[in-house]
This record gives C-alpha cells, sequence and structure tokens, in this order.
C-alpha cells in the first residue's frame, strides 16, 4: 500500500505534500508523489505532444518534482514520477492504481479561504467519482516535522447507512493510535420560525431540541460501534448554530485532528459522490477531511 499525492508547485500542491507526509508517517506507509502532464494529444502516444518531443515536458515535470523532493522529511520514504494522461484526473487515478494505493491527497484550490477547503475543478470531479478515499488538505496548511494524525473525528448524522463510514473511521484510529469519536452537526431553526414572542422562550425550545437530538444520536452511536466487535470506544461531539459553519465551529478542534466523512446516498458502490451535506460541512472544516467512499455491496447514506 502506498499514498499518493498530486503535487505541484502551487500553493495546493505544498498542503497536499505536507498532508501525505503526516498520513505517511502515521500510517507507516510510503509516498508516491505525482505531477501529471496532461494533454488529450498523448493518449496512447509516447513521443508527440502537438508536434514536440515529450522529452522537455518530462524534464520539466522532474524539475517540480525537485521541489518536492527537497521537502519530503528524511523519516517519509517517498518516490516521484512524472506521469503524461489525457487529464490530470486520469493521471492521478491511473497512478493510484497502479501504486495499490490506500488514499489520494490533494490540495485546497487557492481561490479558497485560508485554512479552509475549496474544491477546485481537478478536485471537484475526483470527489464525485473516486474509487478510493480522497484526503484533502485545507488551503496554506502547514504540520511539524514529526507530525501524525492524532485524533480522528467521524462525520455522523446518526443514518444506519453511516455504519461503514464509522467502521472506517475506527479502524484507521486505532491502526494509527489516535484517539476517536463522532461529530454531528445540528444547524438550529432561526427563531422567527417558532412564532414566539419572547426570544428566550425560542431558546428554551432550540435547546431542548437540541437535547433530544444528541441523546437519538448517541443511542444510534452506541448501536453502531457495537457491531464494530472490537470495543471501539467513540464519544460523541455535538455542534449547534444557525449554519453549518458556526455548528463546526462549535466543536473543539485542534492540531493532528483528521474529519472522516462519507459520500452521499446516490453514490454507486465503492465510488465516492459529494452529498449536499457534506459538500457543506467539508467546506467549513477546518482540518483535513478523509472522504471515503460507499461500500463495495451498498450504498452509504449522505452525512
Amino acid at each position: 500500500m502506498a499514498i499518493v499525492v498530486g503535487y505541484t508547485t502551487q500553493e495546493s500542491g505544498v498542503s497536499a505534500l505536507e498532508l501525505a507526509g503526516v498520513l505517511a508517517r502515521s500510517l507507516r506507509e510510503p509516498l508516491v508523489v505525482t505531477v501529471v502532464l496532461a494533454s488529450p494529444n498523448i493518449a496512447g502516444v509516447s513521443d508527440l505532444v502537438d508536434g514536440d518531443r515529450v522529452g522537455p515536458l518530462t524534464q520539466w515535470g522532474e524539475s517540480v518534482l525537485d521541489g518536492a523532493r527537497a521537502a519530503v522529511q528524511p523519516d517519509v520514504e517517498a518516490s516521484f514520477q512524472v506521469r503524461h494522461a489525457s487529464s490530470i484526473p486520469t493521471g492521478l487515478l491511473e497512478s493510484a492504481a497502479d501504486a495499490g494505493a490506500s488514499a489520494l491527497v490533494l490540495g485546497s484550490s487557492s481561490k479558497g479561504s485560508l485554512g479552509r477547503i475549496s474544491l477546485g475543478s481537478i478536485v471537484d470531479r475526483l470527489v464525485h467519482a473516486a474509487p478510493l478515499p480522497l484526503a484533502l488538505a485545507p488551503r496554506g496548511f502547514r504540520s511539524g516535522p514529526a507530525a501524525r494524525i492524532r485524533r480522528v473525528s467521524i462525520g455522523y448524522a446518526g443514518s444506519e447507512r453511516g455504519a461503514h463510514v464509522v467502521a472506517a473511521g475506527a479502524q484507521l484510529a486505532q491502526s494509527v493510535g489516535a484517539d476517536l469519536r463522532a461529530v454531528s452537526l445540528l444547524v438550529r431553526p432561526p427563531q422567527r420560525l417558532f412564532g414566539t414572542i419572547e426570544p428566550s422562550a425560542d431558546d428554551v425550545v432550540v435547546d431542548e431540541w437540541a437535547a433530544r437530538t444528541k441523546a437519538a444520536l448517541e443511542t444510534r452511536l452506541a448501536a453502531t460501534t457495537a457491531t464494530l466487535g472490537d470495543g471501539s470506544v467513540c464519544p460523541l461531539a455535538v455542534g449547534v448554530g444557525l449554519s453549518w459553519r458556526e455548528a463546526i465551529r462549535d466543536v473543539p478542534w485542534s492540531d493532528g485532528d483528521l474529519l472522516v466523512l462519507g459520500p452521499s446516498s446516490a453514490a454507486r458502490a465503492a465510488r465516492l459522490f459529494l452529498g449536499s451535506r457534506a459538500s457543506k460541512i467539508l467546506r467549513s472544516a477546518p482540518v483535513p477531511v478523509l472522504m471515503v467512499p460507499a461500500p463495495r455491496a451498498t450504498r452509504d447514506g449522505d452525512p
């Protein structure tokens, strides 16, 4: 097994390489750092691109990889490759297939907010089609030279169809020796929906609603983790807010956190498909996110 990281000289490539190093160190897996040179003209053609030789392009790709070679920490085993493909997503998936990758790591678009995940065109395509876990680094993500995954947080909505995401998160936490928790986000209704005159009365209604929802989630989570059969203890953290960003900010986060999310119920078996709720959580998350594909035999619920 290996971890494939899509590298560029842009900010997204640097952040992706930083996260890939954390994952590689935690999982004790080697990195395959990949620069994809894309041109539809080279599909199946080994020596010509628009009449020019592939050689100069390959040399340029190798020069890009020099930056990655200098940045990878010495305790992380890594190999480096330039790959020609008809598109960057195709090249990255081919690299992942050849390496038998456990995950594909990418960075956030430079157009997004610092410290948050923003989907560029390449990442957006992969989060709707990738057949393997996809790890996304927030814009500007940096880690220390010995950084590891310290806590795995599972995005949990209480659906029975999300059991495989809980299992994947629990297995990851166990394999890297990290703490484990489930995170549920409750976007509270605006006060005006209750139609009360006194604002404090609305707060009471919302607090009661949140308490009932949390109790129901805890009951479902306990039943889900009981099926794992490995004695996993998975406490639940609940964030409440008027928006997804407020709700996720209501949950404490720290360095070494990794958030695990599952796909939409529309995802095909063994594929990712980013659902609406997961998309909102992904874009609000202040920590790296690992997207887990749907199970091979069944479909998973939207987190």
